[in-house]
């Protein structure tokens, strides 16, 4: 996960240390230039309060924190708004501006959506694919077509994945599910209450979970077995549509589709060129 990413993610942090953390995300690059006196006469904290912030980060020490931010900076910058990702175009816009506006969308989008993957973590999920019985996936209302499409492309490569698009079947779905399945949750949010029962159902069966969610705290957080995040910059009431989220799971899932693709490619391109039918 991008190291800018991951200090905006930080839920546990004193106010002391939420301190340090705007203070690197608003001047990262005047961080790099200091040591952690400085980085803390900056910040009008303890030296002590700097250490505790990077061991929360997991960071041996200032060192490496500098070493992130000089690495992965311009990834970071990429995700900031060009355009709204609420409102990304105005009623007086031209055609041309508006698909100029939609492809920087697009771009921003993705690159906040990368700059939230654990490597270790999506390495994980693609591993428990590739072992699980059965795959079943809960999506919320507006992120079945995605789903949907993912279910598409795993069926394409003989992977037989079930997508639930009804709260009550999604639910009795959910109960003879063991630990040898796995779950996949999509929730930008969790605005409603039907799939809270549902987690809990699957966590009460012991099925691995894989929650796919803005970082906007809600209740499935405890429940996840491992977690994989939407670009979370749009607003969940106030915008046009859900551009950002539909191109930030469309990436997600794709790229959870690539990973297990890659792990069985010439296997996966044998099967695809067997079966392949002209319509």
């Amino acid at each position: 996960m991008n190291i800018f990413s991951q200090i905006k993610q930080q839920n546990n942090l004193t106010n002391m240390e939420q301190v340090v953390a705007d203070y690197i995300l608003k001047y990262p690059q005047e961080v790099i230039n200091k040591d952690i006196k400085t980085l803390a006469q900056s910040c009008y904290v303890s030296t002590s309060t700097i250490y505790r912030f990077l061991s929360k980060l997991d960071l041996q020490g200032l060192s490496e924190l500098k070493v992130l931010i000089s690495s992965q900076y311009k990834e970071y910058e990429k995700e900031k708004e060009n355009v709204n990702y609420n409102y990304p175009f105005k009623k007086q816009d031209t055609q041309y501006q508006i698909a100029t506006k939609m492809s920087q969308l697009y771009d921003q989008t993705i690159a906040a959506t990368k700059n939230l993957i654990d490597l270790e973590v999506l390495l994980k999920v693609v591993q428990k694919i590739e072992k699980a019985q059965h795959i079943t996936l809960f999506p919320t209302v507006g992120n079945i077509c995605a789903a949907e499409n993912f279910q598409q492309n795993m069926k394409d490569i003989g992977i037989h994945v079930d997508v639930e698009t009804i709260p009550y079947l999604q639910y009795m779905s959910a109960v003879p599910l063991t630990k040898n399945d796995l779950a996949i949750v999509i929730s930008y949010a969790n605005r409603g209450t039907a799939m809270s029962d549902i987690v809990k159902e699957l966590k009460r069966q012991n099925v691995p979970i894989v929650l796919i969610s803005s970082t906007l705290p809600n209740d499935l957080f405890p429940y996840a077995t491992y977690h994989l995040f939407f670009c979370s910059y749009e607003d969940t009431w106030n915008k046009i549509t859900s551009f950002s989220t539909r191109i930030s799971l469309q990436y997600l899932f794709d790229t959870l589709y690539a990973c297990y693709f890659n792990r069985h490619y010439d296997e996966n391109i044998a099967f695809k060129r067997k079966y392949k039918k002209t319509l």
